[in-house]
């Protein structure tokens, strides 16, 4: 088992597997992480050196910093999209221990969609993407996704595997119900038939 299986295993059915893990783009965890990497790691060891008496609230002030940066790097990594052989789920971390998910199989996405707004956007190729269910008014966005174009195209690429593997899995199983529908018929109508009296 991967390391991307295990840690995202608790939102997939059995048998799935997980084929890409889409997250935000990077910089958005360095701009979150800006402000507690600043005041809450390089400060406190910038302030060490002109009072070094004041140790151990520095080394507080450290670990809580440290903390904050490991809190926004958990929230942006597990913000994630799991593209399985049988899906797309969302994953939503929305505090330390509360996640959500949400789940639309290939069969019923509608369209696929992104937008790139912005000189930012543009320059690091990072944007939302949406995903709409058919027959519903549901969809999912991944917000700052890293390469939206390219998630759009592997999205629409398994979503082809898995229609096509689908059919093809549909047309023997009907195949297979077919041809022994015709030998029940056939073995029944054999023992039926009446002989003809001469």
């Amino acid at each position: 088992m991967n390391f991307k299986q295990y840690l995202f295993g608790r939102y997939l059915d059995e048998g799935e597997k997980i084929l890409y893990v889409a997250h935000k783009h990077p910089i958005v965890l360095k701009v979150t992480t800006a402000k507690v990497s600043a005041f809450g790691i390089l400060a406190p060891i910038a302030l060490y050196f002109l009072f070094p008496k004041m140790f151990f609230v520095f080394i507080i002030w450290g670990l809580i910093g440290l903390f904050g940066w490991c809190y926004h790097f958990l929230d942006w990594y597990f913000d994630v999209w799991l593209l399985t052989n049988a899906g797309v789920v969302e994953v939503m971390r929305n505090g330390l221990l509360d996640f959500t998910s949400k789940r639309i199989e290939y069969h019923m996405i509608e369209g696929v969609s992104y937008s790139i707004r912005g000189v930012l956007q543009t320059i690091f190729n990072y944007g939302d993407i949406q995903i709409d269910k058919m027959g519903a008014q549901i969809s999912i966005i991944l917000q700052e996704a890293a390469s939206p174009k390219k998630l759009e195209r592997l999205i629409m690429r398994y979503q082809e595997k898995y229609v096509y593997d689908r059919s093809v899995r549909d047309h023997q199983m009907l195949k297979g119900m077919l041809s022994d529908m015709i030998a029940y018929n056939v073995h029944n109508d054999k023992i039926k038939i009446p002989k003809k009296d001469k």
